[in-house]
């Protein structure tokens, strides 16, 4: 298995089967607010916490005022965040199983649940390519506002407000078409993951 610390991507693969999962398959930037400010422990812990309340007030105005409900919406807050975080909050994912057992690539998202977005033969696959992708930033005053926002709070989000050059790893299919399976802006990783899939298709 390739996975290093806070890696985008982890892949394992054996004689038959290369299994590649990555949180990076779109060639473009997050959004800032999301990223920088709304991440998922963050977005997790506002609907715990509304949840919590929610509790709470339902409790007092039927039964009344008490210390137990306090304890009470302490436990279902921190219940909350854990089942938020773990289920509706979780990290989106694609993974691409190459299985020559089976003579097919299996491209699926998953989510809360599976969802299988393409599977073709093996044989369909012709090659496999790297692309690159631009990212200029256009609203240069809205850069300016956040990059001020974010020093008033003593915050800085890394590689904010600068262009970036995106590498997609692009499997090539017998009709012409592509099927990305990793965006990344480091080279170094996309290359990686171009090297195994390329040594795991040509043996």
């Amino acid at each position: 298995m390739i996975e290093k610390e806070n890696s985008p991507y982890s892949l394992s693969k054996d004689s038959a089967t290369l299994v590649l999962r990555t949180t990076s398959f779109v060639a473009e930037k997050g959004s800032v607010l999301h990223s920088g400010i709304y991440n998922r422990e963050f977005s997790s812990l506002l609907a715990a916490f509304t949840f919590a309340g929610i509790a709470y007030f339902f409790l007092v105005m039927r039964f009344g005022k008490a210390l137990v409900f306090y304890a009470l919406s302490l436990v279902l807050f921190v219940a909350a965040f854990l089942l938020f975080r773990m289920f509706v909050f979780r990290e989106r994912y694609l993974e691409t199983v190459l299985d020559k057992a089976g003579a097919k690539a299996v491209i699926s998202l998953r989510w809360i649940r599976k969802k299988v977005l393409d599977c073709v033969p093996l044989t369909d696959i012709t090659g496999i390519r790297i692309d690159t992708k631009k990212t200029e930033v256009v609203n240069r005053d809205g850069v300016e506002f956040v990059e001020r926002i974010s020093a008033m709070h003593g915050t800085v989000i890394p590689g904010f407000g600068e262009d970036t050059i995106f590498y997609s790893l692009n499997l090539r299919l017998a009709d012409g078409t592509d099927r990305t399976i990793f965006a990344h802006s480091s080279m170094q990783d996309v290359m990686a993951v171009y090297d195994s899939i390329k040594e795991f298709l040509q043996r």
